[in-house]
C-alpha cells in the first residue's frame, strides 16, 4: 500500500491529523485537501514540511 498518515506540526508537536491519505491537492495558497484511501477528505491549512514516503509520513506546518 501506498498511503501514508498525515500530521500537523506547531509548536515543534506533532499530531496524526489523518490517516492513509492517498491524495495530496493543493487547493489554493498554503490550503491543502487530504484524500483518504476509503473517499474521506479534510482541508488543512499549513506548508508542507516534510515528506517521506518510505515512513508513509507527511508533515505540514502552522503557518507563522
Amino acid at each position: 500500500m501506498c498511503e501514508s498518515n498525515v500530521y500537523f506540526k506547531k509548536n515543534n508537536l506533532e499530531e496524526l491529523i489523518m490517516e492513509n491519505v492517498a491524495a495530496v491537492s493543493p487547493v489554493g495558497e498554503n490550503k491543502f485537501l487530504l484524500k483518504g484511501l476509503l473517499g474521506d477528505t479534510r482541508e488543512i491549512q499549513g506548508k508542507i514540511d516534510d515528506i517521506n514516503l518510505m515512513a508513509h509520513k507527511i508533515v505540514i506546518s502552522a503557518l507563522p
